[in-house]
């Protein structure tokens, strides 16, 4: 196989075809000289340059988000011709989420706009959009959107052309049959124009599925379900086969299968661990359902529609099954993602696991990730990279035998010395195995140096192999870098997971604890030189590392973080309503893994309560319009530490969610980030 390294998306041939080997592919090391800067805040900061690159069914379009210039675009781009057929313009407000092929003509595009909170206890909002636009031109066309039981103004979009408008609209419920929180279901190529989608609410009586007809966005209930409903199947022609309800006051779980009006339970779980629908096998014989089932490890399930038990699908002795991959032209799962340290994907679909094969075999020591393919398998789409290098997106053609680059992330970065990325283990104080990944500054020699401890967020999440922009950054400034996994987290078990069930502060911290004497006792860090790092669940372990362990770090960030236990509680809770399980955990397993509002720990285990212990500096950033955690979460704790004389700086991104998706304010984060650990670690 060969590669021509041509990026389509500005029409630039950059050299000519060559051998796909690794060291043709940013496989060669970069030495970094001693006198070479590193990029700065605003190559890191930028938004991937090019991303979610899509291809229609025939394999003969592509599109992408281009996030290249200040108003966010969408490319449609010919493969044959090498030209580009529209280019989307949207108001910078806006965010591209999702671009998705609904057939060879027509891209559905979902993208957010941010209502900040009115008050800091509040958070803010993120209404989404999903938009349908022809390569060929035309108006685009507002997919369902209505306004909810609580008569909330909702974002809707008009627009002309390439260009988006956005305005606050108010749809009448009697005039439009589902409401705004609508989510795609499946794609249609089988049938242009329609595309399959679920609402929150139907004529009030609660979830419904929807026909949406792409070219006029009106739409037809095609099945009803009740309050508790929260998923739907549909086989390969769009009929539903399958209706997912959770009840999590009751913790009632329940399954039902459809043969044709008729309605059959065919799984019940009255517990608070309910499994994950995944979607339905190629034969449309049975559901796919992610859920440890009495085992150790989270596995995949085959439950047959027929009403027959779980037979098992798919299992790793080291690893959760936590992921699925679906056949966009059928619908059907072909494959599951195991995700422990190394992860991996198993493929149930002999043609895609032989189309992996291929591509993986053509760029070894990297991550491939094969996420679409033509109808008939001649062409695919893979996104290959690696935590040193940025990722690329390359268009494989299996009978021309070339790989194309398409689009790539980050180009500045091509050339660039990045740090050198290692899995590793340590001990935690109990014996417990801790993974974990460790990022060294690019050309590293032998010795210690400052570490930037950077634990992730959830805590019910986790860490990946990937190229990460935030880590990268921080290596390039001469830091090293260690992700911990500790218990909490997910994709290890479901043992370890549930180890750091209400232990905020408590097992979780002294995994992170335990990590930094690790690397100090290996020689890797310098003592004197060490700082805590963390988003969200990550920037309250920032803060917790300062306050319960006031000698073991030089300084202390915290992003969009959670400073008091007992007031994200009792904010949370109340927030989430029936539609809880779409956004985090259900009530009752929100309390179980912090604890509930009545719990004393909590005030214990809050380090706006501890203030008066931390002696090292803090830097405290929000985003304006965080959707998860109240902007007070960050105030006050800034505020507490200004009372007690503690050294504290405040940075405020405005409009910034709590996923950093804007450029502007990523870049306003670096730039504070660089000085105040250049300042202090």
């Amino acid at each position: 196989m060969t590669t021509s390294r041509i990026r389509w998306g500005v029409c630039r041939a950059r050299v000519s075809t060559v051998l796909l080997l690794a060291s043709a592919l940013g496989g060669a090391t970069v030495t970094a000289g001693a006198d070479v800067a590193p990029p700065s805040a605003e190559v890191f900061g930028a938004l991937a340059e090019s991303s979610n690159v899509v291809m229609t069914p025939n394999g003969q379009r592509l599109a992408w988000m281009d996030h290249r210039f200040a108003r966010p675009r969408v490319v449609m781009f010919d493969i044959t011709t090498r030209k580009e057929l529209r280019v989307l313009a949207l108001p910078e407000r806006l965010k591209i989420r999702r671009i998705v092929w609904n057939d060879d003509e027509t891209l559905i595009i979902t993208f957010s706009e941010t209502e900040n909170a009115q008050a800091a206890t509040q958070v803010s909002r993120e209404y989404y959009v999903n938009m349908a636009y022809d390569a060929s031109g035309g108006d685009g066309r507002l997919l369902p959107v209505a306004r909810d039981n609580t008569n909330d103004p909702r974002t809707a979009v008009s627009a002309t052309g390439s260009h988006f408008a956005a305005r606050k609209v108010n749809i009448n419920t009697n005039e439009a049959r589902m409401a705004v929180a609508t989510y795609l279901v499946r794609t249609r190529p089988s049938k242009p124009h329609s595309v399959i989608m679920a609402s929150q609410a139907c004529y009030r009586v609660g979830n419904c599925l929807l026909e949406v007809d792409t070219a006029t966005g009106g739409a037809a209930v095609i099945r009803s379900g009740n309050e508790h409903t929260v998923g739907w199947v549909v086989n390969r022609d769009g009929v539903p086969v399958a209706r997912e309800d959770w009840d999590w006051k009751t913790r009632a779980y329940r399954l039902y299968a459809f043969s044709g009006e008729s309605v059959r339970e065919i799984l019940r779980r009255d517990d608070n661990a309910p499994p994950t629908l995944a979607g339905i096998l190629p034969d449309s014989s049975a559901l796919v359902l992610l859920t440890a089932n009495g085992r150790s490890r989270q596995a995949a399930w085959a439950l047959p529609l027929d009403g027959s038990p779980l037979r098992l699908l798919a299992e790793d002795s080291e690893a959760d099954i936590t992921g699925t991959y679906m056949d966009s032209h059928s619908g059907a799962i072909i494959g599951v993602y195991a995700s422990g340290t190394k992860t991996r994907i198993d493929w149930l679909d002999p043609a895609a696991r032989h189309r992996a094969e291929v591509v993986e075999h053509a760029f070894p020591n990297r991550s491939v990730d094969i996420y679409g393919w033509s109808s008939d398998g001649s062409r695919t789409l893979a996104e290959v990279q690696s935590p040193s290098m940025p990722p690329i997106f390359y268009l494989i053609d299996f009978s021309t035998h070339r790989a194309d680059i398409a689009a790539e992330a980050y180009p500045a970065l091509a050339n660039v010395a990045l740090g050198e990325w290692k899995e590793i283990t340590y001990k935690a104080r109990d014996g417990t195995p801790i993974p974990a990944y460790l990022t060294m500054p690019p050309g590293n020699r032998a010795g210690a140096v400052p570490l930037v401890v950077y634990p992730h967020g959830g805590p019910n999440e986790r860490d990946y192999p990937k190229f990460d922009w935030f880590v990268q950054f921080l290596a390039t400034r001469g830091y090293a870098v260690l992700q911990p996994q500790f218990r909490g987290s997910s994709g290890f078990g479901e043992a370890f997971q549930r180890a750091g069930y209400r232990q905020w502060g408590g097992l979780m911290q002294n995994d992170v604890t335990d990590g930094v004497q690790a690397m100090i006792e290996q020689g890797i860090a310098d003592a004197h030189h060490v700082g805590i790092v963390g988003m969200s669940y990550g920037g309250y372990a920032a803060l917790a590392g300062a306050a319960f362990t006031p000698t073991l770090y030089s300084c202390a960030v915290s992003i969009n973080g959670v400073s008091d236990l007992r007031a994200l509680m009792e904010e949370e809770i109340p927030r989430y309503g029936t539609f809880v399980r779409f956004i985090s955990a259900s009530q009752s397993e929100f309390a179980e893994r912090i604890g509930p509002e009545t719990d004393p720990a909590l005030r214990s285990k809050s380090p706006i309560n501890s203030v008066a212990a931390i002696r090292i500096p803090i830097l405290i950033a929000y985003g304006s319009g965080d959707a998860r955690v109240p902007n007070e979460q960050s105030q006050r704790m800034a505020e507490a530490l200004s009372r007690e004389g503690r050294p504290v700086t405040l940075v405020k991104l405005p409009d910034e969610d709590h996923w950093l998706s804007r450029t502007e304010t990523r870049v306003q984060l670096l730039q504070a980030l660089d000085s105040f650990l250049h300042e202090h670690l």
